[in-house]
């Protein structure tokens, strides 16, 4: 999960990561069998747990991390570093809304630009209300916020910033595959920044090998509309989905390469993540 622009697409990239990066599976979590307790957690099959965790967006309770180092940026010297903490929290319908809701807050705590000193990133949130969450083809459609929270004039943009977000999941059997749209647009903030107009499209494929491992990709894609800047990466990792003691979690590796960009970017750089994940949170798990 890499990032978004800014006044500029490398900027944004190191403010956001992590966040737009949106795969989704919105099928329900299997109900409990008749004979079970009422109360009693259910545990959802190892095939939909995979197809969650690779979710940004996704229907079960997810606390994230990600650490995404890049040692290589054009006409930039020195590296960059990112740790992004994420929480992804369901909705169901009626909740709220009467749609399920699919909701993530992005915390960029630890982001480190070349020749800077570390600071806190600007705060993302998006959610996206399901209108029809009983098929394989699956669409969703929700706002998008930034908050200008960062500690540095580096870290962030200093924009606050609201916008559309769209999102659609085909997930036959083994597969995940989608793509999550967002554009935030600045509406306030800081009058001596450059205003921020950014579209971030997120194609995502998981495909599961069994057992718990998966391979996915999930380029993170960004089009500046102010600069006319344009980062466009490939990546492929892999990843395990496994139990820990009573507790399920994720963990993946994802290395990418930027195949078209203007502008200084990362040429290569490599994603870490884990996952705790809760899925009977709404069932008192």
């Amino acid at each position: 999960m890499r990032g978004a622009p800014s006044h500029r697409v490398p900027s944004v990239k190191r403010a956001a990561l992590a966040v737009l990066v949106l795969p989704v599976c919105l099928r329900p979590l299997a109900a409990p069998a008749d004979d079970e307790a009422p109360t009693a957690p259910t545990n959802p099959p190892r095939e939909n747990l995979v197809k969650q965790a690779n979710a940004p967006l996704s229907d079960i309770l997810q606390l994230r991390f990600q650490d995404a180092f890049f040692p290589s940026i054009r006409h930039v010297d020195g590296e960059t570093n990112t740790t992004t903490l994420g929480i992804t929290m369901p909705l169901p319908a009626y909740r709220l809304l009467p749609f399920p809701q699919l909701s993530l807050l992005t915390i960029p705590a630890v982001v480190k630009p070349p020749n800077a000193s570390v600071g806190f990133g600007d705060l993302r949130f998006v959610d996206v209300a399901i209108l029809d969450a009983g098929h394989k083809v699956l669409f969703g459609i929700g706002p998008t916020f930034v908050f200008p929270s960062a500690s540095r004039p580096e870290t962030g943009q200093g924009k606050w910033q609201v916008g559309p977000a769209a999102a659609i999941a085909y997930s036959p059997e083994q597969w995940l595959v989608g793509v999550l749209a967002q554009n935030p647009i600045s509406f306030g903030g800081d009058p001596h920044r450059r205003d921020a107009n950014a579209l971030f499209l997120q194609p995502f494929v998981t495909y599961q090998l069994g057992g718990g491992w998966f391979i996915r990709s999930q380029p993170q894609i960004a089009v500046d509309w102010k600069t006319g800047n344009h980062v466009v990466p490939l990546d492929l990792g892999a990843g395990r989905v496994f139990r820990l003691g009573r507790r399920y979690v994720n963990l993946f590796v994802e290395p990418f390469y930027t195949v078209s960009t203007t502008g200084p970017q990362p040429v290569w750089g490599v994603t870490i993540g884990g996952a705790f994940l809760y899925p009977n949170f709404w069932r008192g798990d």
